[in-house]
């Protein structure tokens, strides 16, 4: 009897827990493309960031408190490379939507940044797959120096437009691009199979802020 009274508490205990939050109505998966560089001081230098900026928006978003499902990179840059998406020199809402029905995502997400001196702006759009509505289209921009609240910022916004919040704060870091860049390189590196490089780089990234510790460990 006891352990039958046991079992009944543990199940009575489970239904009693409350259920994850229904994101936007349709809407349980996202997918996040790399990034347009629309960058006015040396792009090239900042092309890493394409990538980047996704991985870390994926990280962070993945931790919501909602039903909402962030597809893995590994997932996207695999569709990517199939539909060669990455070297058609930018991402527009048809393109977005191909890719995301590929993916099997009900929502994509997709945007650009832009440097010009020591100032960054993000701009990010989220539409429907099946339907081509814009959920959203929001834009945050300020210092080079900020980049990571900046990101915290944006990964604020698309949860709050997907009507879920995340679990635990992506951080309240005001680290430099610099981070950003080595971070970013890092994944660039690992991509094409540089494991020691990527390493390398990663630990540069954490050394200048350790909160990148979280973004590395979500992607190795």
């Amino acid at each position: 009897m006891k352990i039958i009274r046991s079992f009944m508490m543990t199940v009575l205990f489970v239904m009693l827990l409350p259920l994850p939050a229904p994101a936007v109505e349709g809407i349980q998966t996202l997918a996040i493309l790399p990034f347009d560089n629309n960058s006015i001081t040396e792009p090239e230098k900042y092309a890493p960031l394409s990538d980047g900026l996704a991985a870390m928006l994926i990280t962070d978003l993945n931790k919501n408190d909602s039903v909402l499902t962030v597809i893995e990179r590994n997932k996207i840059k695999s569709i990517l490379k199939e539909i060669a998406l990455g070297q058609l020199g930018g991402v527009d809402q048809s393109t977005a939507i191909e890719a995301g029905k590929i993916l099997g995502a009900q929502s994509i997400g997709f945007g650009s940044f832009t440097i010009m001196g020591d100032m960054i702006r993000m701009d990010v759009r989220i539409i429907k797959v099946e339907s081509s509505e814009l959920v959203m289209a929001e834009s945050v921009s300020g210092e080079t120096k900020n980049f990571m609240a900046l990101e915290t910022e944006l990964a604020t916004k698309i949860a709050d437009a997907l009507k879920t919040s995340l679990k635990e704060s992506p951080g309240k870091s005001k680290s430099s691009i610099d981070a950003a860049l080595y971070f970013s390189k890092g994944i660039d590196a690992m991509d094409k199979g540089k494991k020691k490089e990527a390493q390398k780089l990663f630990n540069k990234a954490i050394e200048l802020d350790p909160t990148y510790k979280i973004q590395v460990q979500a992607i190795n």
